[in-house]
């Protein structure tokens, strides 16, 4: 008997223990480097991409083909009665673009390509939410119900050690009006329906990592069930340390560090640190 079935984008930042217990089936972005394109967390690792940053060579991203998502969807098909897939918002990538076009290549298959207007684990935790409802049995029309009301009260914070490549990547021109002149200081970041938009500053890497952390205990004041995810780039220590302070401070269902894709550090660099969560139904 045939079920329901998950495709996301590298973008989405679960970790491979889930991917794997849930059979998520990932499609992934391009990261493009000089003259080389590499198939995002597949040919181009982390390590190897700090290290051409810091080498001054800045990346850019694309994201995957039609044609990518056209052959996920008909591998899948095999097995699915419906596809549900879930993207980075639509806002910053084309990602969900070529799922779209994928889609109507494939007219006979029941496929729901579905714009999470969010980033990293604010997909994730849309794409784990649809794989524990597709567990318990949910119906499709169930599922994207418990799918849209998750993205209604999603809420993603962030910092970056440095604006540099957020304002080089040119998809946050939001940001750009609102911080390009203020290089020493740190900006306090939000997803606001599918936009990055600049919401604060300060001016030390300390305080910046407070204000998320004041940030998303405003946002989940009161809740008794929560599910967070701290997402960084190549900053373990500082995620771990979040980690601990909303453990302390928060009714944590359940918590997840991540470190994010290739795709998404290149766009926000070594440092990016961000915390996403949202409020879970309490069963």
């Amino acid at each position: 008997m045939k079920g329901i079935k998950i495709v996301v984008d590298s973008c989405c930042d679960l970790p491979k223990a889930i991917q794997e217990r849930f059979d998520i089936k990932v499609v992934p972005v391009n990261v493009h480097i000089e003259k080389r394109s590499y198939a995002d967390g597949v040919e181009m690792s982390r390590e190897a991409l700090y290290r051409k940053m810091e080498e001054g060579i800045i990346p850019t991203t694309s994201q995957p083909s039609p044609g990518k998502f056209f052959e996920a969807y008909r591998e899948l098909a095999k097995r699915a009665s419906t596809i549900l897939s879930i993207h980075i918002t639509s806002k910053l990538s084309g990602t969900y673009q070529s799922a779209k076009l994928a889609c109507s290549m494939l007219p006979e298959v029941d496929i729901k390509v579905i714009d999470s207007l969010s980033a990293s684990m604010g997909a994730g935790f849309l794409a784990l939410a649809a794989a524990k409802a597709i567990e318990a049995g949910r119906t499709v029309q169930e599922i994207l119900a418990i799918i849209e009301g998750i993205k209604a009260q999603m809420n993603v914070f962030a910092t970056v050690a440095t604006l540099k490549y957020l304002q080089l990547s040119g998809r946050v021109s939001r940001l750009q009006e609102s911080v390009a002149s203020l290089l020493d200081v740190k900006p306090i970041l939000a997803v606001h329906d599918g936009l990055v938009e600049a919401i604060g500053k300060v001016r030390t890497r300390a305080k910046s990592l407070d204000r998320l952390l004041e940030l998303t205990q405003e946002a989940m004041s009161g809740a008794e069930a929560i599910s967070v995810a701290v997402a960084h780039a190549y900053a373990p220590e500082d995620a771990e340390r979040l980690k601990q302070r909303l453990e302390a401070i928060l009714r944590c269902r359940e918590i997840f560090v991540v470190e994010v894709t290739p795709a998404l550090a290149a766009l926000g660099g070594p440092g990016l640190i961000g915390i996403v969560s949202y409020i879970e139904e309490v069963r």
